[in-house]
C-alpha cells in the first residue's frame, strides 16, 4: 500500500468520525433528553472493514495481547492529537505518531 493511499484512508476515517459526532451533537440539541453517544450513526461496519483492510495491508494484525498500532493511533492517540501526552517508545526511544504519515513510516520499518 502506498503512503498516500494509507494517509487518505486514515483521513477518511477521521473525517467520517468528525461528521458523525457533529450530527450527533445537532441531534442532541433537538432531543436534549437523549445521550448523544446513542445518536451516532451506525457506520462501524464499514469503518471496521476499512481498518481491517489497513491492518492486513500494513501487516498490523493484532498480536497475542490484541494490540494494533493502527487502532492505537486512531482511538488512543485520537488520530495522533494525543501523541504529545501518550508517548510511544521502542527500545527506549520515542516513536513519533502524531500523523498518519509517521504511523505509516513506523509500520513500514517495523518487521
Amino acid at each position: 500500500m502506498t503512503k498516500e493511499l494509507f494517509i487518505e484512508a486514515i483521513d477518511a476515517i477521521q473525517k467520517q468520525m468528525e461528521l458523525d459526532i457533529e450530527v450527533a451533537d445537532h441531534l442532541g440539541k433537538a432531543f436534549p433528553d437523549v445521550f448523544e453517544g446513542n445518536l451516532l450513526p451506525k457506520n462501524h461496519y464499514l469503518q471496521n472493514a476499512l481498518i481491517h483492510i489497513l491492518q492486513v495491508e500494513m501487516n498490523d494484525l493484532e498480536d497475542k495481547k490484541g494490540h494494533s498500532w493502527i487502532e492505537y493511533f486512531l482511538w488512543e492517540l485520537d488520530f495522533g492529537k494525543e501523541n504529545w501526552r501518550l508517548k510511544v517508545t521502542q527500545h527506549g526511544k520515542e516513536v513519533k505518531m502524531s500523523s498518519a504519515a509517521q504511523l505509516y513510516d513506523y509500520l513500514v520499518k517495523t518487521p
